[in-house]
């Protein structure tokens, strides 16, 4: 027979939390929690190149080069099918509330029953969602706004590549008519980095430890004593209703997913940590040829800077890819890693790889060299920025030498004609 001490231990500890899931309106926190892993949209982290670009007295911008991740799309067949399905789980909740079973807010509530369900989510997998055609578009705009030479580009002063797949296209066309000029043209469609035919088992390891977890069963019991459903939730419906949530966030007016209700700040955070050991172990730090895929893209960064400075060079060299390629460039570069490999066991808030802030839609890293002209001799500098925002830690200021610029990207200076054609194209 268990001690009247510890029974009344553990019916506090229940009733603070139920208190505490009560007590949580999702409609109207005044910081809706809005980092979710890959699916971040560009809007929530990015910086603003307008105000952050870094101008040295007597340099000129004459070439930049940079890599793209597309713009938010619409879910893939395989997640949209069980997105579809999860949407019945809508009615059990309003019934919960109405029986007085379901911890949501009145609002919270209506919020959810009002919604209307985009069918282009189930219509159109995988395509470029308006938000992302947008995304890309201003990306340019403000570019353009900042480097005045972007608006010479003609004959074979430029390039333009993105991978073959219709939604990076999709996101290159719209990126071209940022910049507003009407008679660049795009390479021919190429093919991207090739994946392993077979996924390995160890890239999944530490995400299905994870989901074994007690942070993860925590978050699982929190979620089902919130919704007050008598129907058990699985991991993949929780899934699903999680992309449910931010696949219908709209991130160009900050305008939340009532879907998001379902879940707390910690539930989200907790979701958030799976995207970001799956990048990890799939395209990142966890895997052992990341490093040398990514590679293969700044190798191209330092030819083309190399040509630029030798007067041979383009004004814009741009490349439009997928979320695991700008993983493994941060992973070649070295950029986010932590003192220790990010695991099942430790969810460290501090963390450098987080992917909710590195890799959101529409992720970008750009790179400008600037010829100088100090005490009438030439120089060069190189900016970094990613996402719109200098990269400080790179270099001092975040204003690289060209021997420092020169010294960061040698490693990659082997790298073959071919790989690149691999790899990039």
């Amino acid at each position: 027979m268990m001690p009247v001490k510890f029974n009344l231990i553990v019916f506090i500890l229940y009733l603070y939390a139920d208190i505490a899931l009560s007590s949580f309106c999702y409609w109207n926190t005044a910081c809706s929690y809005r980092y979710f892993s890959t699916q971040t949209p560009y809007n929530a982290v990015r910086g603003d190149i307008r105000d952050s670009v870094i101008n040295i007295p007597e340099c000129e911008p004459i070439s930049i080069w940079g890599i793209f991740r597309n713009g938010k799309t619409y879910p893939d067949p395989k997640s949209a099918i069980r997105m579809k399905e999860a949407i019945a789980i809508r009615d059990l909740v309003v019934s919960s509330y109405e029986n007085g079973r379901c911890s949501l807010c009145a609002q919270d509530i209506d919020n959810l029953r009002d919604w209307v369900i985009d069918n282009n989510m189930f219509d159109k997998t995988s395509a470029l969602h308006d938000e992302g055609r947008q995304e890309m578009f201003s990306i340019a705009s403000r570019l353009k706004q900042v480097y005045s030479k972007l608006n010479e580009l003609e004959g074979a002063n430029y390039r333009f590549t993105p991978t073959h797949h219709h939604w990076v296209k999709e996101s290159a066309k719209a990126f071209l008519e940022g910049l507003g000029s009407k008679n660049v043209v795009m390479d021919d469609l190429m093919d991207p980095i090739k994946s392993d035919s077979e996924e390995d088992p160890a890239w999944n390891k530490e995400t299905n430890k994870y989901k074994i977890s007690s942070d993860y069963l925590a978050a699982k019991d929190r979620i089902q004593r919130r919704l007050g459903i008598e129907f058990s939730l699985t991991s993949d419906n929780i899934t699903a209703v999680y992309d449910l949530c931010r696949y219908s966030w709209s991130g160009l007016n900050n305008k939340a997913s009532p879907w998001c209700a379902l879940f707390t700040t910690e539930d989200l955070k907790v979701l958030e940590y799976i995207g970001d050991l799956e990048h990890y172990y799939k395209y990142g730090y966890g895997r052992q040829n990341a490093e040398m895929n990514g590679q293969i893209p700044l190798a191209d960064l330092l030819e083309s800077f190399q040509l630029a400075k030798a007067g041979k060079g383009r004004i814009i060299t741009a490349y439009f890819t997928h979320s695991r390629i700008m993983d493994m460039v941060y992973t070649a570069l070295g950029w986010f890693k932590d003192s220790k490999p990010i695991t099942a066991a430790d969810k460290k808030r501090d963390r450098y790889w987080r992917t909710s802030r590195n890799n959101p839609h529409a992720a970008n890293i750009v790179m400008v060299l600037n010829k100088c002209a100090f005490k009438k001799s030439s120089d060069y500098h190189v900016m970094f920025y990613m996402n719109e925002e200098p990269i400080r830690s790179v270099c001092e200021g975040g204003i690289c030498s060209w021997a420092e610029f020169e010294k960061l990207l040698s490693p990659f200076r082997e790298i073959t004609s071919n790989n690149k054609t691999t790899a990039l194209k």
